[in-house]
């Protein structure tokens, strides 16, 4: 008993020596990620900020088995079903700092500068910003991160043994959040890159790539049939959203793929989907975009060996990062892709690293070589920093804009409640009909036009699908809400168009059994 005693002290020991060894090794990202995790997200986890999804999921994760994602709901036993800011908050930080770790030592950065800038780019991400608008999957999804990016680890580390938890990890990650498929997509096709920079064979990395693709195509194929195998044996089927937005057909590949690049270059000239939210940030992604050209210039200059075929492969390779990265584009529907989706462009700050890495050791020649190396290396920095810190402000603007629509919100039901109480015939049988669209405040447009195209952010108003829930979690107020076809009904008769539009005197009337309230004009 004292023997298997002793054993477990010195497992334990063993096993926090060599966590500590790591988080010295690694001390300049762990410490980047906590400072710029709290500057960016302090806010958001000390306050309940709410968007539509998250009021109705306060108490849940929302959709799971029936929307192929099964893993969510596995993890309810691990992350209880309450939306809790601080604790789920604090746990996402630490796992994507784990995350960012994994690819700092996946690619060999070594710079202190290079590794902290990239901490920041990584985690003070737009679709970081918005997942922690639905803060009660935040920390699933982190998992879900941490997964894709161990199955990017595991399958470039040498022996064959490393493709089973490679898989695992895959689908596992995608049972959570399938769009996370593009995280390790990206990462693999910057495995091949760095592996000719590393003086690998062009032959050797077009077998390692053709080697991926199958792994991935493995990995979905595994992920669709345990899907309908869990499917099968819950009983359940996929919701509208699930069956609507997953869209595959060979004939249409052409089309998508040339979907995929022009909506990455949409990213960088008008801010699609809220990626480059602001012009300083488009400015410095295109100057990060510009140096990591010269890099790879450079590099390919500088060879003692000249390599045609890897030169080329090397190229080829950097041209399909975008088509990688935008992948979820080749087998959903667009309406379907949004900010959250799209995590897997953090490859594109990934590669400028991993050229500045490699750009680092190389001798100078000549000295217009010597100038434009240390120029693009300083650019590069420079304009990581730039997104980095344009980043940490759209993330306090875009939880200041939920705040501020979480208050008006409140302050609109609050008096509607007032107002509900003292309408007469108001009873235990009324049914609310809530008729238009509530206006929105003046400031929201001039003030926050960046967060348009940021999912997660827009915050709750009172036109809210989940405004239901909102009265009752927030306010305290239950009263059942009329049905669709009910309003659709009072919309159209003569009593309706006679009332004014709420906040004024006459907008709120009994119709029937329903206390009508007029939020718009008729269109």
């Amino acid at each position: 008993m004292e023997r298997n005693s002793n054993n477990r002290v010195f497992l334990l020991d063993t096993a926090a020596h060599w966590f500590g060894a790591k988080i010295r090794e690694y001390r300049a990202p762990i410490l980047a990620s906590a400072i710029f995790g709290m500057l960016a997200y302090l806010f958001a986890f000390t306050n309940k900020l709410v968007n539509h999804d998250e009021v109705f999921c306060l108490f849940s994760k929302g959709a799971t088995v029936d929307s192929g994602r099964w893993g969510l709901g596995l993890l309810d036993s691990i992350f209880p079903n309450y939306s809790m800011p601080w604790l789920y908050g604090v746990i996402t930080l630490v796992l994507m700092a784990v995350s960012i770790c994994i690819l700092l030592h996946l690619f060999s950065i070594r710079s202190r500068l290079l590794q902290v800038l990239l901490a920041g780019c990584i985690l003070v991400f737009p679709s970081l910003i918005g997942t922690f608008g639905y803060m009660f999957t935040s920390s699933s999804y982190a998992v879900a991160f941490l997964l894709a990016v161990l199955a990017a680890w595991f399958l470039a580390r040498p022996g064959k043994w490393n493709l089973l938890p490679a898989l695992g990890c895959l689908v596992l990650s995608l049972s959570i959040y399938q769009s996370y498929v593009a995280v390790s997509a990206g990462l693999l096709v910057l495995v091949l890159i760095q592996r000719l920079l590393q003086g690998d064979k062009a032959a050797s990395v077009i077998r390692k790539g053709i080697y991926f693709v199958a792994f991935l195509l493995v990995s979905l194929g595994l992920y669709c049939l345990a899907t309908g195998v869990v499917l099968r044996l819950t009983g359940t089927q996929f919701n509208s959203y699930a069956s609507d937005s997953v869209t595959f057909r060979l004939s249409d590949l052409p089309a998508r793929i040339g979907l995929a690049y022009s909506s990455f270059l949409r990213f960088f000239t008008e801010g699609y989907r809220g990626l480059i939210p602001t012009a300083l940030s488009r400015a410095a992604h295109w100057v990060c975009l510009g140096a990591s050209v010269v890099l790879l210039v450079i590099w390919g200059c500088q060879r003692k060996e000249k390599d045609l075929p890897r030169l080329l492969l090397l190229l080829l390779l950097t041209a399909l990062l975008p088509l990688a990265v935008n992948c979820m584009y080749l087998i959903t529907t667009v309406d379907s892709i949004h900010t959250l989706v799209l995590y897997g462009f953090i490859a594109v700050y990934l590669l400028a690293a991993i050229l500045a890495e490699a750009c680092l050791p190389l001798a100078a020649e000549g000295k217009a070589s010597a100038l434009f190396r240390r120029v693009a290396l300083n650019a590069v920095t420079l304009a990581m920093g730039v997104i980095l810190v344009c980043n940490l402000y759209v993330s306090n603007e875009a939880y200041l804009s939920m705040y501020l629509r979480y208050e008006n919100a409140y302050a609109f039901y609050t008096t509607l409640v007032s107002d509900i109480k003292m309408t007469p015939g108001f009873n235990e049988t009324t049914k609310l009909a809530l008729i238009g669209q509530w206006e929105k405040p003046a400031y929201d447009a001039k003030q926050f036009p960046f967060l348009k195209q940021l999912a997660g952010v827009q915050g709750f108003t009172p036109n809210s699908y989940s405004r239901q829930r909102f009265l009752e979690y927030y306010l305290g107020f239950s009263i059942p809400f009329a049905a669709d076809e009910e309003c659709r009904e009072i919309e159209e008769s003569p009593e309706f168009s006679e009332m004014a539009v709420y906040p004024y005197y006459g907008s709120m009337r009994m119709i029937g059994d329903c206390l009508v309230v007029k939020l718009s004009q008729s269109k």
